[in-house]
């Protein structure tokens, strides 16, 4: 009997030992526990009816016996305004990263959850993660990749005598490919691009000629749209598209792919949902193959919350990316937001799960080349990028509606650098 007990009860020891490292995150397990936080965002679409499944899934299943409290809401900049100085802000909040600046004196700096949790920063893409940092320090968990990618409907290709299972490669292979799709006599386009929104723009430009804003040195900025060749190459197609009537210039263009009336189009993984749906055969690539630019959105914990409450949300993050056994990621809730809203992960694990590696959309999707810098427009220590991205999509659209371009590019320059005066200083616009 000694010779099968003593390894029986050895094996029950670790067993239990595990359990209590994996439960515990290297905390007292007795800390955080039977608390409940509040969480805010403003996932309204239908994407946050899969949020709020995944929240009350947590809030059943979860050994913390942690409560989770969440709000949707439109303009959770204006909550933010009033309930950050006045302290009293949500727990848990998601964000988009470039407001890790706008809002850093009210923000837990998060490098705790690495010892907090069983969350290793090695696990994470490190694209993602270093848009999450501020001067090295970590105030966010990357939640998705809003990275931009090519939809090209496959039956409008087919139907132009193209090959369906070929999206363009380059600026020229769209032209030619959206000319032979467009057919105006049934409201069918073959290029779909949203003329002033930044988000559809700034991938052509940025492939093209670059980011709009370099840091030369630590701290100095330097604008680089003037006489941007890349950049007037780009508006000079984008005005043929649109004068010739191969784009429309409705800015629904999301309805539009839906409804089978464009060919070829730019978008966010969010897309991706709908036209599934609306029974459309689609598929996503990257645009002309190169890695996909955006910006991430994160996890964040507001700095007016007690330990409790932050060891509390630090353990949510942690449930969402490995659940609660670190088993079927692709079960967990960053498992099902890649497979059911289409989103590339940033957690390396998951991307390496089977299920994960057996989905060819995700795979074409995600980012492979770890080192590789997402952040549309400009470098992730720049403050100012949201504003600088207006730009952009105020730019084409001036373009699209007659100002000569060299004109269009000579003001946005000069908006953006008053953009950097305005975030970084005059001493950091570098000429």
């Amino acid at each position: 009997m000694r010779l099968y007990k003593r390894p029986f009860l050895l094996g029950m020891l670790l067993f239990l030992m595990a359990a209590f490292v994996f439960g515990s995150g290297g905390k007292d397990d007795a800390a955080g526990k039977g608390v409940t936080i509040q969480f805010w965002n403003q996932w309204v679409g239908s994407d946050g009816d899969t949020l709020v499944d995944i929240v009350n899934t947590f809030n059943r299943t979860n050994p913390w016996n942690i409560k989770v409290e969440m709000t949707i809401m439109n303009g959770i900049a204006e909550k933010l305004a009033t309930s950050f100085p006045a302290g009293e802000a949500s727990t848990l909040l998601l964000l988009n990263t470039g407001e890790r600046f706008m809002y850093q004196e009210f923000l837990h700096q998060m490098d705790d959850i690495w010892t907090n949790t069983t969350l290793k920063e090695s696990d994470f893409l490190k694209s993602s993660l270093e848009e999450c940092r501020v001067d090295g320090e970590l105030y966010s968990i990357p939640f998705q990749n809003s990275s931009m990618f090519l939809y090209y409907n496959k039956d409008l290709l087919a139907k132009a005598g193209l090959d369906p299972d070929k999206p363009p490669m380059s600026f020229e292979e769209w032209t030619d490919m959206a000319q032979k799709i467009t057919d105006l006599n049934n409201n069918v386009y073959g290029s779909g691009i949203f003329k002033s929104y930044w988000g559809q723009q700034m991938p052509f430009w940025e492939i093209a000629g670059g980011k709009i804003i370099t840091e030369v040195s630590p701290g100095k900025y330097k604008v680089n749209i003037q006489g941007n060749v890349g950049y007037r190459k780009t508006l000079e197609w984008e005005k043929y598209l649109f004068d010739n009537n191969i784009n429309p210039l409705e800015d629904d263009i999301d309805s539009m792919f839906r409804a089978n009336q464009i060919g070829i189009m730019v978008n966010g993984p969010w897309l991706a949902a709908g036209a599934d749906a609306s029974g459309i055969n689609f598929e996503m690539a990257k645009i002309f193959g190169v890695e996909p630019i955006g910006r991430v959105e994160g996890f964040f914990i507001s700095k007016s919350s007690t330990p409790e409450q932050i060891l509390a949300a630090e353990r949510f993050i942690q449930w969402w990316y490995q659940g609660n056994d670190g088993k079927e990621l692709a079960k967990t809730g960053g498992g099902r937001w890649a497979f059911e809203i289409g989103f590339p992960a940033s957690y390396i694990p998951l991307i390496n799960a089977p299920e994960y590696k057996a989905s060819k959309r995700l795979q074409t999707l995600t980012v492979k080349d770890a080192g590789f810098a997402t952040l549309m427009g400009a470098p992730a220590s720049f403050m100012g990028n949201t504003q600088a991205l207006d730009v952009i999509g105020n730019t084409a659209q001036a373009v699209i509606y007659g100002t000569p371009i060299d004109e269009a590019l000579t003001n946005a320059q000069k908006e953006v650098e008053a953009i950097v005066v305005q975030f970084h200083g005059q001493s950091a616009l570098a000429r």
